[in-house]
């Protein structure tokens, strides 16, 4: 009797093991939270990757730190972000907004995506707005990790 006991255990254990193994190498979890800031005259991006549940989010946000209110157009979304390869699309409708100074914008809900398999990505970044009819582009790159 209690080598069937023994051996059920076994089996349940192995089994247990073997879902859990499985669970863990299917997808990769983020390593950490990456914060970017990247400036440009009296503006800076903020951008944030972090953990969401099974996979990540990113957020993203525009400072302004200048000393005078301005008014900024750009077209959706204002900060575009790709993982891999440099594909940016500002394709969606105009929005004019007006900064106050040491104002943060946040145009965008976080962006979520399902886990990466284990390994080093590029996240590639770039804003776009205008004001007074002057073109503001803000780059940024930065190799995010997943294992």
């Amino acid at each position: 009797m209690k080598k069937i006991i023994i051996l059920i255990l076994l089996i349940v254990l192995t089994i247990s093991g073997t879902i859990y193994w499985l669970n863990e190498t299917s997808s990769a979890k983020l390593i950490e939270t990456y914060k970017i800031r990247e400036q440009k005259d009296d503006f800076i991006v903020h951008i944030r990757v972090e953990r969401n549940g099974d996979g990540f989010q990113i957020l993203r946000s525009l400072q302004y730190i200048g000393s005078e209110t301005i008014t900024i157009d750009h077209r959706t979304p204002l900060t575009s972000v790709s993982i891999n390869q440099e594909n940016h699309d500002f394709t969606g409708s105009h929005v004019t907004k007006t900064l106050e100074p040491n104002y943060i914008y946040h145009p965008q809900e976080p962006e979520s995506y399902s886990p990466l398999e284990k390994g080093s990505y590029n996240l590639y970044i770039h804003s776009q707005f205008f004001v007074d009819g002057e073109p503001f582009n803000v780059y940024s790159e930065q190799e995010i990790v997943f294992h």
